[in-house]
């Protein structure tokens, strides 16, 4: 991976996770003073309001990938007039999900008492809420079209900055909802009128780096095509991997003899895995716009660096968000929720170990997307899927919850099968054991480092076990990365020089 390019994900990933703390912050303090302002009931329709819209996400179809891929091809070859039109087109594609997504939402406000587990004077607070998110639908869809083409453009550094000052807007607003006694209604709106108006910054970025002459719609369909035929294939991937997270929790429910509270233990450890993989489900769209331009040019030189020291880079990176974890895992347990779960730490760090498997090979699965060869990829899911919903099944009342951990981890190591014996050689004609070389080194030097650290005795308390272990490990690392000369001290320099 060039100097450019690592100065390139470097960045886009620092201000990713700057806009990802600044929003789990914002839910970390604005819950509980909104829980405490509007009530439980009034806060509970409020979620219930989100989530409902929530599903109506998966009328994406994967086109955030497949806009992303072809924009960045495009903008490769600088074919700026047919980017105009396909990217106006794509507006009046998300215009017809937004006005989908508002019937249904109004249907709901008219005739959806009986979906809902709700009082009738609930409801009417729940109808207002619902006829809002359906005036805010086609607006929130629309923002998809600038961010598919800021982010093929290599901007995505910029879309955090804006979502970052979105949070701070959020911050803010609940302040003055409070302060100013707004009711539920108003502050409603003004959330989501906050939540919209990055798309007048996205809009005017996209206009002037001419990737989008207008906001008039389009249909240029036969040009948008080839984005809707690849998307679609990536929803049915999508599908298989939505379908194997979510039915984990279900599948505990109708198996476990153990009753419910199965869930909550499940809920307890899956908030670290999902808080990583925020963070780590970033680079995938980070390379996108890199891999899908390697790989319209051909550029054997830029796929193949892509492929071997991206993901030698980005072990490393996952090691540092994962080995902490690792390391302090039944303390991590046991400060959150108390000892008596503390037993369940041995699950949370064998899911986190799963995710340096899954998440090291984002450069070469962004290769993979790259090339539009899918149908493998839509397999693959689904086998994996299968197999690991009947292992999840079979398992739970020998492991009670750690049968969804073991389920997940066949899942990825069945993913990654494929990638190894089948997409890096046959796809993209590169060496599969070069390029788990260039995982397997990093992850066995934070194993090292983890073993380093595990040896020596600490009596402190546990908020200053876990900062002091975390550092130790950090320090180790680090050593090691640099002893063993997996670091490029040039390359490294050169990326501190410039972005200062």
């Amino acid at each position: 991976m060039g100097t450019s390019q690592l100065k390139y994900v470097s960045n886009s990933f620092a201000w990713g996770v700057c806009a990802k703390f600044l929003d789990a912050g914002l839910k970390f303090l604005t819950i509980p003073l909104l829980l405490g302002y509007f009530g439980k009931e009034n806060y509970g329709l409020l979620t219930l309001a989100i989530a409902t819209n929530a599903y109506m996400q998966l009328l994406n179809m994967g086109m955030n990938t497949g806009a992303v891929k072809f924009f960045s091809q495009w903008i490769e070859t600088k074919n700026y007039e047919l980017i105009d039109r396909v990217s106006r087109t794509n507006l009046s594609f998300y215009l017809g999900i937004g006005l989908i997504n508002s019937i249904v939402l109004l249907s709901l406000s008219f005739w959806g008492q009986s979906v809902f587990k709700v009082t009738p004077e609930q409801f009417i607070s729940f109808q207002y809420l619902l006829r809002i998110l359906a005036g805010f639908s086609i607006l929130n869809w629309i923002i998809f079209v600038f961010n598919q083409l800021l982010i093929a453009d290599e901007r995505i550094g910029f879309t955090q900055q804006m979502l970052s000052i979105r949070s701070i807007l959020s911050l803010l607003l609940v302040g003055a909802t409070i302060l100013l006694k707004l009711s539920i209604v108003h502050y409603f709106i003004l959330n989501l009128f906050v939540s919209s108006i990055v798309i007048f910054p996205y809009y005017y970025r996209c206009k002037k780096s001419n990737l989008i002459k207008s906001m008039i719609p389009a249909f240029y369909w036969k040009d948008f095509s080839v984005i809707l035929k690849y998307s679609i294939a990536i929803f049915a991937m999508g599908l298989f991997q939505f379908t194997a997270t979510q039915s984990r929790p279900l599948i505990l429910g109708m198996f476990s003899d153990q009753g419910v509270g199965i869930l909550t233990e499940y809920r307890v450890i899956e908030v670290f895995p999902i808080f990583i993989i925020s963070i780590g489900g970033m680079l995938i769209s980070i390379l996108l716009p890199k891999t899908s331009r390697a790989i319209q040019s051909n550029n054997r030189t830029s796929i193949e660096k892509m492929a071997y020291e991206g993901t030698k880079y980005t072990s490393i990176l996952v090691s540092f968000l994962c080995f902490p974890i690792i390391l302090n895992a039944t303390d991590l347990i046991t400060l959150y929720v108390g000892e008596e779960y503390s037993h369940l730490g041995q699950w949370l760090a064998l899911w986190v170990f799963s995710l340096t498997l899954y998440l090291h090979n984002s450069p070469v699965a962004s290769l993979v997307l790259a090339t539009g060869k899918t149908k493998i990829l839509v397999i693959s899911s689904a086998i994996a899927c299968i197999i690991s919903m009947i292992i999840n099944a079979v398992l739970v009342n020998y492991f009670n919850v750690g049968s969804a951990v073991l389920g997940y981890l066949v899942y990825i190591i069945i993913q990654m099968s494929f990638y190894y014996l089948y997409f890096n050689n046959k796809v993209l004609g590169l060496i599969s054991l070069k390029i788990f070389k260039s995982f397997i080194v990093p992850t066995l030097l934070g194993f090292f480092a983890l073993f380093l650290v595990t040896i020596i005795n600490l009596e402190l308390n546990i908020w200053l076990k876990i900062i002091f272990k975390s550092v130790i490990w950090c320090l180790f690392y680090i050593t090691l990365l640099f002893v063993a000369k997996v670091i490029d001290m040039s390359k490294l320099k050169s990326i501190l020089t410039n972005n200062k």
